[in-house]
């Protein structure tokens, strides 16, 4: 499985031959195989896509994220049915009953919350917000009825970043633009693994949003958030709008840092495919406790 991860700042054309991705840049000519990439990121809207790079793509199983004239993410790009038994993976979801998103979901965000006081004991050591996350943990219900996770956000972006850090400030706030940066990158990296095998990712376990086509990614993305926040703190000093090359280049690296998975260290993005390997097993089985999710590893 290839885990390459392009970032193409500046590039004339993009094209592909012979099962290579060519680019060209001011005359100059660079192939990568195509069997080496996992997702392409392309920042420069002026950028020629051929239609046959397009759907080298998608037979690849390879994600694309365009970038607007800011560099903001704005566009990704997946393989549309691919999958040998599409339909087969579509009626399991569509069969999944009540009952087992319930227990997926709030096993789901149990990790997240697990992962942000985690987080919180390594880079603050804030007694007061760990302990508050401590609390919403132990209250947490079925489905996260009584929305235990909102209140957890609060008091984790306060002992993080600070009290007057507000997430709905998104619009030039550079932390913000940083996190939603570094979200969209994995979010990518997920909705590629559930492509690869044939789910469809409007269908969410939780998310069900009509404009988001990406609800079941979302989903998963939850407990993989505090490796973007841990990012973005250890580099607050650095951030501006718009993010600066190496910040974005960092965010994108991500992926190839190490979570604990099932008492195993993997690669983030492996971790992502075992993680929906296991959610297959999980509706297979009707059988919430199949699903492994990512643990923080104690030097991030």
């Amino acid at each position: 499985m290839s885990y390459r991860c392009l970032y193409i700042r500046y590039s004339d054309k993009i094209s592909v031959d012979k099962n290579n991705l060519i680019i060209k840049n001011n005359e100059k000519e660079i192939e990568i195989p195509l069997s080496d990439i996992s997702m392409i990121l392309i920042e420069d809207s002026k950028t020629v896509l051929t239609a046959r790079f397009i759907s080298s793509l998608a037979k690849n199983y390879i994600g694309m994220i365009l970038c607007d004239e800011k560099y903001v993410p704005v566009s990704i790009t997946l393989p549309l049915n691919m999958h040998y038994k599409q339909l087969e993976v579509l009626n399991k979801q569509l069969s999944v009953k009540k009952p087992l998103n319930s227990q997926l979901w709030q096993k789901i965000i149990l990790a997240k919350l697990t992962n942000q006081r985690k987080l919180l004991e390594l880079k603050t050591n804030n007694e007061y917000y760990i302990e508050q996350i401590s609390k919403y943990i132990g209250e947490m219900k079925s489905n996260d009825k009584t929305n235990r996770e909102a209140l957890a956000a609060k008091a984790f972006f306060s002992g993080l970043y600070g009290e007057y850090f507000n997430r709905r400030r998104k619009s030039e706030d550079e932390i913000n633009v940083a996190l939603n940066y570094g979200y969209t990158v994995l979010a990518m990296a997920i909705c590629r693994y559930l492509c690869m095998y044939g789910f469809n990712t409007i269908i969410g376990i939780h998310h069900a949003s009509m404009s988001n086509n990406f609800n079941l990614a979302y989903d998963f993305l939850e407990p993989f958030r505090p490796v973007v926040d841990s990012f973005v703190f250890d580099n607050l000093d650095s951030l501006s709008f718009p993010l600066a090359t190496d910040i974005k280049v960092g965010l994108i690296r991500l992926l190839t840092n190490k979570i604990r998975l099932n008492n195993k260290n993997y690669l983030i993005e492996h971790a992502m495919e075992e993680m929906v390997l296991s959610y297959i097993k999980s509706i297979d089985n009707n059988d919430a406790s199949m699903l492994l999710l990512p643990e923080l590893l104690d030097e991030i």
